[in-house]
């Protein structure tokens, strides 16, 4: 594999025992508020799930893009910026893929509807649920858009700070803007909308919160100019 850092350093524990009392929670509250027609789920927690259920790179180099000429960066600060914002990316996506198949959890779609096999009496099957978005044909744990985010958030947080108001769009859902106080507050945002969505479990998206920060952080330090 070709990745810019270790990435044996920043591995994830792995998902939750299917009979434990915490994956029981966890599958009630993505049945409860990722459910196609769920009442739960609020009308922004709903754009949330479809603003940010485009593709990571695509979402995440046009913040940094937005971020770069807000701050009118020269062209090799510009650069650099978008190397290793694509740079921490891409190993978030070697290693996040990497403990996918690793680990092949199942995604909520499937785990609730077969709920009865699971070994695991807090649990109840729905053979007729459906998830808000589509879930994507690849193992739950982590959550690599989660990962994704992170890594690239940690990166323009390390280059141009945190606290960098702005203003973002999604080809997901045309004609929708929102705005952001914090690059944090986003990568936050990013990681929840699949827990709205319904295609992610909160613990996965938790770890791959964790796995995200860890690799940006790496390679904003790894790649340090030199001087």
């Amino acid at each position: 594999r070709l990745a810019i850092i270790d990435l044996s350093e920043h591995g994830v524990e792995g998902p939750q025992r299917l009979t434990s009392t915490a994956y029981a929670r966890d599958l009630a509250l993505v049945k409860a508020i990722g459910e196609k027609g769920s009442t739960v789920r609020t009308s922004d927690q709903s754009e949330i799930a479809v603003f940010w259920y485009e593709d990571s790179p695509l979402g995440w180099n046009r913040i940094a893009n937005t971020i770069v000429r807000q701050r009118r960066l020269d062209p090799w600060a510009a650069a650099r910026v978008f190397a290793l914002v694509n740079f921490a990316m891409a190993d978030g996506f070697i290693a996040g893929f990497e403990a996918k198949y690793q680990f092949r959890f199942w995604r909520p779609e499937t785990a609730i509807r077969a709920a009865a096999t699971d070994g695991n009496p807090l649990t109840e099957p729905d053979s007729t649920w459906q998830p808000f978005q589509i879930t994507p044909p690849v193992p739950d744990y982590p959550s690599t858009h989660t990962v994704l985010g992170w890594a690239a958030a940690e990166v323009l947080i390390e280059l141009v700070g945190d606290r960098v108001a702005f203003r973002a769009d999604s080809l997901t859902l045309p004609g929708a803007v929102r705005a952001y106080r914090k690059v944090s507050e986003a990568a936050l945002e990013n990681g929840l909308s699949r827990l709205y969505a319904g295609i992610h479990y909160r613990h996965a998206i938790r770890d791959g919160r964790r796995q995200g920060r860890s690799i940006g952080r790496a390679v904003a330090e790894a790649l340090e100019p030199v001087r």
